[in-house]
């Protein structure tokens, strides 16, 4: 199979550039994934943990300490997406252009750099083809699953309503944190309803999360 530059390279660099990015964001955590009311990421040491099985590892040992501290696991699911994000965005840079890192720039005393690097997509069907990809750190957070193009979320965390849009589950979080205003204003900003009917609504869906953390428990 003989492989040769595509005769669309701006197409099919731009889907490359999307199929490698979202590939990128498939290894970070799911902060909306959640198993038996615990993140999932973390369902594996806990899980080994109540069976009394020994920490696998150190990394296990000392997550399992944090959490016998009373750390809020949703606060270890921000730390651990927010340094991911952060990892991949430096390696995207490194493949961009090293010097936005500061390697191999003219500093006093630092070695020039012996490599750079690119990133080239393969395409094995026919027509076969290599395409160039370029941008990656400037598109990472565009592709970020969350909408917030890479932004930490922030307090309080939308309550877990699969199915519902992010004003539904942001009111009944303020709601079950005891800020009725909020809650109120929240869903009337985004649903334009009464403060009536925005409060039965509210009220509904909270007492269906409500239940549902019940019957987890």
């Amino acid at each position: 199979m003989v492989e040769r530059e595509d005769s669309h390279p701006d197409d099919q660099s731009a889907r490359a550039l999307q199929s490698f990015l979202a590939a990128l964001w498939s290894m970070v955590v799911d902060e909306d994934s959640y198993t038996d009311g615990h993140p999932s990421w973390l369902e594996p040491e806990l899980r080994g943990h109540q069976q009394g099985n020994d920490p696998v590892g150190p990394g296990a040992s000392a997550l399992q300490r944090v959490l016998a501290c009373g750390v809020d696991p949703d606060d270890l699911t921000d730390l651990v997406r927010e340094m991911q994000h952060e990892v991949l965005y430096n390696v995207c840079q490194l493949i961009d252009d090293p010097g936005l890192l500061g390697i191999g720039l003219d500093h006093e005393g630092a070695p020039p750099a012996e490599f750079r690097w690119e990133l080239v997509a393969v395409r094995d069907e026919e027509p076969a083809g290599r395409a160039p990809v370029h941008g990656l750190h400037s598109s990472l957070d565009e592709l970020d699953p969350s909408g917030r193009h890479g932004e930490p979320r922030g307090r309080p965390i939308p309550a877990r309503l699969p199915g519902h849009p992010l004003h539904a589950r942001l009111a009944v979080a303020h709601a079950r944190a005891g800020d009725r205003i909020q809650a109120i204003n929240t869903w009337r900003k985004s649903t334009g309803a009464t403060v009536t009917e925005a409060k039965a609504a509210i009220d509904l869906l909270h007492d269906r999360v409500g239940k549902d953390s019940g019957s987890a428990s």
